[in-house]
């Protein structure tokens, strides 16, 4: 019995055992958050190249929410896109919900709200 005390054979397993579950929620939380966060980039960069090409006149206003679309590098979350044309600016907005753009459901269970990319821009004369 003594011999079975002193034996620390296996002590880390224990560790590892406690300690692993925690490392690896967080490893899929940050990575969900970037996820999130990509997902963001992306709306900004797709609005703003689509506000630019109808300021510049290279597409007209009935193209314009398909412009965006095709420029949403994650094509197969449901965004909420909207493009207005003014008499002298140009508005492009792309909503979509938290839950839609998480990497989990973990994530999309607990954060509310939307990500919202807007970008408004004056329109170049002819």
């Amino acid at each position: 019995m003594g011999r079975f005390l002193k034996d620390e054979d296996g002590s880390v397993t224990v560790e590892m055992a406690i300690w692993s579950p925690m490392l690896i929620s967080a490893i899929v939380l940050i990575l969900d958050f970037a996820y999130m966060m990509v997902v963001n980039a992306d709306m900004w960069h797709a609005a703003r190249n689509t506000a630019r090409a109808l300021s510049i006149h290279r597409i007209t206003p009935s193209e314009a929410p398909d412009y965006l679309r095709r420029h949403l590098f994650f094509a197969n979350e449901p965004y909420d896109i909207a493009v207005t044309l003014g008499p002298e600016t140009v508005y492009a907005r792309v909503v979509l919900a938290s839950a839609d753009a998480a990497l989990t459901p973990v994530v999309g269970r607990y954060v509310a709200g939307e990500l919202r990319a807007s970008i408004s821009m004056l329109r170049e004369p002819f």
